[in-house]
């Protein structure tokens, strides 16, 4: 699947540990920042999942990666209520 880009699981030999400061801001480590090619300004999404936080540098690279996950998979159009008519 093309987003499996962000579900990227993370072996031991691959964690790099950070610090919260008291603003709340997190330290990346430089390997990692280098890795996903994370530079000052580049956003960030946190994702809680399974109750894990995953936190996805939102590059170009991640959004073209997500061209397309929906194809196929939008919901079937709903009939409009007689008072909804536009």
């Amino acid at each position: 699947m093309k987003y499996d880009y962000w579900l990227y699981c993370i072996t031991m030999s691959d964690t790099g540990y950070g610090a919260v400061n008291a603003k709340g801001q997190i330290v990346i480590p430089a390997e990692i920042r280098n890795r996903f090619d994370i530079r000052q300004g580049t956003k960030i999404a946190f994702i809680e999942e399974q109750g894990r936080l995953l936190i996805q540098p939102v590059t170009d690279a991640f959004i073209r990666s997500m061209r397309g996950i929906l194809e196929g998979r939008m919901p079937p159009k709903l009939d409009r209520d007689p008072d909804r008519e536009l």
